[in-house]
């Protein structure tokens, strides 16, 4: 019995007719980026302060350069790849085809030595972020012949509903704008509501203006009717996005209201519903001493 929906090659069969010929041609690839790196190049530029997802949702040229960019002649003698960002292990995210319209032959000093310019072609429109596939075992061969079966295991809503909202994956993955917080709390989207009612957790705001960072925790002092994280972060979209904390208050109080949107909450470890506020601040304690944020960040105390 198989365990997987479909084979990726048999869902993406007959939807566009160039496509199908280059690959009976052999002359498609199968991308899967997943870039571990503290610093990313792109354009002779680099980028510190986001992750490979983070470009790819806010920043789509850097990425589609990020992608075009290669040490080697990887795409040379293909005419189409099938692009994913890795996820977990093995896992991969399907996010568009790309048509190879060929290699920059004399690109900028800052580009890398092979430079393809790849747009992204129609079609496949309504499968983009939402199929699941499992790459296999060899995940260092991160780019491969679309020859190579793979399997579709999950296909999914995708990585925002229509108003740009990420749907809730996990708590690992959680980094919302203030906006996206903004809406979530207002709007109150199940997947995120129950999420974030469900546990407490250890969070920081990354001012992305400047590189500082806030680390706070989250408890109830009513452990039987704690709220989680969820009463919190309302509380910072109640106040413009300072929720009481005096350093981000007199920030806000600095530059205006508005700066609130330099700021993104992220979780960095959950704990218990019914965790005690000494133990919580004890915690909340280790990540202040982790990451300095007492020295070079907004924390005070």
């Amino acid at each position: 019995m198989k365990n997987y929906i479909i084979t990726l090659q048999e869902l993406f069969s007959g939807r566009n007719t160039e496509f199908d010929q280059a690959v009976t041609n052999n002359r498609v690839k199968l991308v899967r980026h997943k870039d571990n790196r503290s610093e990313i190049v792109v354009n002779g530029k680099t980028i510190t302060d986001y992750t490979l997802y983070d470009i790819y949702k806010h920043d789509r040229n850097t990425f589609l350069n990020y992608q075009g960019e290669q040490s080697k002649p990887v795409f040379d003698n293909v005419d189409y790849i099938v692009a994913f960002l890795g996820e977990g292990s093995k896992e991969a995210r399907f996010i568009g085809v790309y048509k190879n319209n060929g290699k920059l032959h004399n690109p900028s000093p800052e580009y890398k030595s092979n430079v393809y310019n790849l747009t992204e072609v129609a079609g496949f429109d309504i499968l983009k972020e939402k199929v699941i596939i499992d790459w296999g075992d060899a995940t260092i061969c991160w780019h491969q012949y679309y020859s190579n079966v793979k399997e579709v295991i999950r296909i999914e809503k995708g990585m925002t509903d229509a108003n740009g909202i990420p749907y809730f994956k996990s708590y690992n993955d959680v980094n919302l704008s203030f906006e996206q917080l903004k809406y979530i709390i207002e709007r109150e989207p199940e997947d995120w509501k129950v999420a974030l009612q469900a546990v407490n957790c250890i969070y920081m705001i990354v001012d992305k203006h400047n590189g500082k960072q806030y680390v706070g925790s989250t408890y109830g002092k009513d452990s039987k009717k704690s709220s989680g994280i969820w009463n919190r972060w309302t509380a910072y979209i109640q106040t413009g996005g300072h929720g009481g904390d005096v350093e981000l208050e007199e920030l806000l109080a600095r530059e205006g209201e508005g700066y609130a949107r330099n700021f993104s909450w992220i979780i960095l470890e959950t704990l218990p519903l019914r965790i005690t506020d000494k133990e919580a601040i004890t915690r909340e304690n280790v990540y202040k001493e982790k990451f300095l944020t007492r020295e070079f960040g907004y924390n005070r105390n």
